[in-house]
């Protein structure tokens, strides 16, 4: 059965049913037990080598048709290429890389391709021959692995304010500026801030331009929500990304301080003392719609966030289409002048 994102259901494709995730456990038992024994591959299966193909790979059976599936190693689920079927690789997400809490999808893949299709007819010099049937079918669903962040801080920041002002006084112009001396301090509770467990950093910058998500819809993570979608486990480890973290944290900090300051004509941040009162960090698989496609020797990346829409995408420019738009501008503003001139 795969989960489906319009139902918030996981469907049978064989006899048309519904069953919500606590009929399954109520029917089957343990969900996650029964896709451990399902996904493990046997010893003589498991790809052995020294070169890199055989060290990032390893081939598991598809329990459907029986043909070998070859995954890479961050690949948690994926599909059998010849009859279709989801496959969840669940030992993939054993021990520490089993994570805490799900958000699953809640845009379907149909609205997906409509709302990239939306996106697309914002873009007036997108090349002709850029969208084809062929190219929708690329878009893909995808559990991408983050790291939620629970972090108390405590500081503030010194700042420099100025107040301006000026007025007449017979045939002088006078300017007065007063200099304030400013802090501000407090703690500061961000809860479940969002990073990208991914070392690639195309993947990493995508990711985070779809943030938000609603942590209000997290649930346990179980990896029955993974069947229909592909997923990636995390290669980004808590101590590698801990020194990024601190530095996004300093930057909101130092917003959310900047921000109590008002009145002022100008502000001037001189500086910011910010310490760690307490910390946690959980790993959770995100909902991301995903479209990778090459155009004339470029690789472009366009992706969605698949619980909220939020997109963000690299798309290709046509440049006929944005020379024969400054040729018709330029002829607009030579017209203008010449009529300018001539009235005048």
């Amino acid at each position: 059965m795969q989960y489906d994102a319009k139902k918030l259901k996981f469907a049978c494709e064989y006899c048309q049913s519904d069953f919500t995730e606590q009929e399954l456990e109520k029917h089957f038992g343990k969900l996650d037990e029964k896709l451990n024994e399902e996904s493990k591959p046997e010893p003589e299966q498991a790809a052995e080598g020294t070169d890199e193909f055989y060290q990032q790979a390893a081939l598991y059976v598809c329990q459907s048709c029986g043909a070998e599936v070859i995954a890479e190693t961050n690949t948690a689920a994926t599909f059998c290429v010849y009859c279709h079927n989801p496959i969840v690789l669940s030992n993939r997400l054993a021990g520490n890389f089993k994570p805490n809490r799900v958000i699953p999808f809640k845009i379907s893949e149909k609205d997906a391709k409509q709302r990239f299709l939306d996106f697309c007819g914002k873009k007036k010099f997108l090349p002709k021959d850029f969208l084809s049937e062929g190219q929708m079918e690329m878009m893909k669903g995808v559990y991408y692995p983050y790291w939620l962040v629970n972090s108390k801080k405590r500081g503030g920041i010194r700042a420099t304010g100025k107040i301006r002002r000026k007025w007449r006084e017979g045939d002088y112009e006078i300017e007065e500026t007063k200099i304030y001396k400013i802090v501000r301090a407090g703690d500061i509770d961000f809860k479940n801030f969002p990073h990208a467990a991914l070392k690639d950093p195309d993947n990493k910058k995508a990711l985070k331009y779809v943030n938000p998500f609603d942590d209000d819809e997290a649930r346990p993570f179980t990896m029955s929500y993974l069947s229909g979608f592909l997923a990636e486990k995390r290669d980004l480890e808590r101590k590698d990304a801990q020194s990024d973290v601190d530095k996004e944290l300093e930057k909101y900090a130092e917003k959310i301080y900047r921000e109590t300051i008002k009145g002022y004509d100008s502000v001037t941040v001189d500086g910011m003392d910010l310490s760690t009162l307490n910390e946690s960090w959980a790993y959770a698989l995100m909902p991301v719609w995903v479209m990778t496609f090459k155009y004339k020797d470029k690789d472009y990346m366009y992706a969605m966030n698949g619980q909220t829409g939020k997109n963000y995408g690299e798309l290709p420019v046509s440049a006929a289409k944005l020379a024969a738009f400054g040729i018709a501008l330029f002829l607009v503003i030579f017209i203008i002048s010449v009529l300018g001139g001539y009235l005048l």
